[in-house]
């Protein structure tokens, strides 16, 4: 994981505009195989703090879409369950979002510290790879002290990455709070 999908992944989490958490959700709006963006598929418009209205492009969608959205892991990990209202007239789709509690809020830490986790074990494996080609560089002819130069060049590196990994999840868990 680098530090931007790091920061893509939690970007949307937490975030006053939920409008971010919907635009690139995938759903499957004519059945198995037509995945998508919810946005190629409909407007997205945000009502102050409680509720999206997608207005979809072709209302024949309305209810695969709104099946998506109701089962998407993502949507339901950090908005809890969603029990879309369809307007088959109109084409419309209106989502109540819950309020910011201190159970959601706990649950958006937890997903925020556990994709920080998994981009601080993603910074360690690249590590290894590359302590082990310096390594080997070695071995196949390399001085020793080029080795040691590109392995501490390799550490200032890494080091840095784990700064910035930090910094974003610290700033995130401040707009959170």
């Amino acid at each position: 994981m680098t530090l931007d999908t790091f920061k893509t992944t939690i970007s949307p989490l937490g975030s006053s505009n939920v409008i971010s958490q919907f635009e690139n959700l995938t759903v499957i709006p004519y059945g198995p195989g037509s995945n998508c963006s919810l946005s190629s598929v409909a407007q997205i418009t945000q009502k102050g703090t409680s509720e999206i209205t997608l207005n979809l492009f072709d209302s024949s969608t309305l209810q695969d879409v709104s099946k998506s959205i109701q089962t998407n892991k993502t949507i339901t990990e950090t908005l809890g369950s969603l029990n879309p209202s369809c307007n088959d007239a109109s084409g419309e789709i209106t989502i109540k979002l819950p309020a910011q509690n201190s159970e959601r809020k706990s649950k958006l830490l937890s997903l925020i510290k556990s994709s920080h986790q998994k981009y601080v074990k993603s910074v360690r494996e690249h590590r290894k790879v590359f302590m082990d080609q310096c390594k080997k560089s070695v071995k196949d002819g390399t001085s020793k002290d080029e080795g040691k130069r590109r392995e501490k060049e390799g550490e200032g590196v890494v080091k840095e990455s784990q700064k910035l990994g930090d910094k974003v999840l610290e700033e995130k868990i401040v707009e959170i709070d």
